[in-house]
Formats: C-alpha cells, structure tokens, sequence
C-alpha cells in the first residue's frame, strides 16, 4: 500500500504533547488488552513480513527486545542474522541511542527500564535499517514512541553524519489512531509493519 503524504500545519506545542499523551494511552491500554497468544501470533507474522521485505544483503539492522506488551522480533533477529545482517540492539545513551551487536545465545544485561542488551564488550553496529518499537502511529507514517524522544535524537544525529537510514516501524494493528500530531523534530517513518498490513509511504 503506497500513500502519498502531505505536509499539514503544526499545531501550537502544548496541543501536540496532550494529544500525543492521549493516543499513547490510548493505544498502549489496546496493546495491552491482546491475549498472549493473539501477541505470539501476531509477533510471528509480523517477523515473517520482516524477513520478506527488500533489504539489501548484508546492511546493518537495529531491532529491540520486547518489554511489556511489544512485539516480539525474536524471529527476525534470528532469521536476518542467519542472513548476515548485523544486528543492533539499542542501548539509551545522554546524546539519544547507540546499537551494540547482537547475535541470537549472547549473553545480556540489564540497562533499565525493563530493558536489556549486550555490554559494553560487544561491537557497535551503525544502523542502516531501524526497526522501531513505537506506542501508537497512523496511515501518514506518524510515530509516538514513550515520550523520551531517544529514537527521534538518534535519527536526527545519523542524519546529521550523513547517513539517512530506512525508518521501519513495528507495531500491533491495534495500536494504530486515527492521527499522530508531529513536532518538527519528529521523524516520520518509511514504513509501518503490522501483523495485517505493511504501510509504505512516499515523500
């Protein structure tokens, strides 16, 4: 599914940071609401759309671990590491997000927030592809994440070295709003995956 994007006027700040707290809520006590094993499935198609989608051999990846109610990538990992795509995991730094590199049986820590990844041992892969948890998202590619904008930082910073990475999120069809207000600062994304749809979006 293509859509085509147009370029709306702002609304003043304060409306943007209440409504984004609303759909957030909103979405994640929908996510919340799915049964284990609507979620394992759910996870599972979404992994299997993953591995379908056109990524050029051997690009770096940087996925995510569940916590709480997300999606469960473990299948991706597996089957793009099997592939040879490196894959990062993110680690919450001051400046926003840097990926350490994660192959399936490593070891992880703790790194809070519910959170885990590989030490401070493991290599750092720079993202070519992010594959990025968010909270609520809609048909124009708008993202809320959890209100910390690390993604957001992250994105900006690659960006500003120069290097412009496919923006992929992920996330439960039930987490879709009908609109996601955006800041200037908010990256909208190439793509959405759900486990019912893929969204791609032209800008």
């Amino acid at each position: 599914m293509v859509i085509p994007v147009d370029i709306l006027p702002d609304p003043p700040r304060a409306l943007i940071a209440a409504e984004k707290a609303r759909v957030r809520k909103l979405a994640l006590t929908r996510r919340d609401a799915v049964d284990e094993a609507a979620r394992a499935e759910g996870s599972a198609a979404i992994s299997a759309t993953v591995l379908a989608l056109d990524l050029q051999p051997s690009c770096a990846v940087s996925a995510f671990l569940p916590i709480q109610s997300e999606v469960d990538l473990g299948e991706a990992i597996a089957g793009l590491d099997a592939r040879g795509h490196p894959i990062g995991l993110p680690i919450m730094v001051e400046r926003g997000l840097i990926f350490r590199r994660f192959r399936p049986g490593d070891a992880l820590v703790p790194l809070g927030f519910g959170t885990r990844g590989p030490g401070p041992e493991a290599a750092e892969v720079v993202p070519d592809v992010l594959l990025m948890p968010l909270s609520a998202f809609d048909r124009l590619g708008g993202r809320v994440g959890y209100g910390r904008g690390y993604y957001d930082r992250t994105v900006a910073g690659l960006r500003a070295a120069g290097r412009f990475p496919r923006l992929i999120g992920i996330a439960f069809s039930v987490q879709e709003v009908a609109t996601v207000p955006m800041e200037p600062h908010d990256a909208p994304l190439d793509m959405i995956v759900t486990e019912r749809d893929v969204f791609r979006f032209v800008r």
